[in-house]
């Protein structure tokens, strides 16, 4: 079974979320990795479990998560859970987060997160997909967190 994991709470989110601690995802029948949609809205604490499906919910529910954006990496031989992270944590705290929420990542109350490809989903799925995750820290929202600028 191939799995996926949470990468590294980027920056100052080990702290705020600490309760994402890891997530797997089973590889689904057929060779393909669970993947997510911009804008999919989840809760932090369904991330931690495994599943066949990326966990979401209706955003108009309460939740605490949300997809805002998705980028592969370069083919090529697995470069390394510290290389994918490195570039994760540019691509997910840079132009994309501002552009979604509104505001700079420096500046915001929201924190980032992804979801990376790992070398058995690397090489056994073609997975190069890096998904990033904005997290609330202790609460709650609905609707959207696209243009929240906070």
């Amino acid at each position: 079974m191939n799995t996926r994991r949470l990468g590294r709470l980027v920056g100052a989110t080990v702290a705020a979320a600490g309760t994402i601690a890891a997530m797997s995802a089973c590889g689904m029948l057929g060779g393909s990795v669970p993947t997510a949609e911009v804008g999919d809205c989840t809760n932090a604490d369904d991330l931690n479990t495994q599943f066949t499906e990326f966990p979401t919910v209706d955003c108009s529910e309460e939740h605490d998560a949300e997809v805002f954006y998705k980028f592969e990496m370069p083919d090529g031989d697995f470069p390394g859970d510290d290389a994918i992270s490195t570039e994760a944590e540019a691509q997910c705290t840079g132009d994309a987060f501002t552009d979604y929420v509104g505001v700079a990542y420096a500046d915001s109350e929201i924190y980032a997160n992804f979801v990376p490809p790992n070398e058995d989903t690397w090489n056994d799925n073609n997975d190069r997909e890096v998904i990033c995750i904005l997290v609330l820290d202790g609460e709650t929202t609905t609707g959207s967190l696209e243009g929240a600028n906070r």
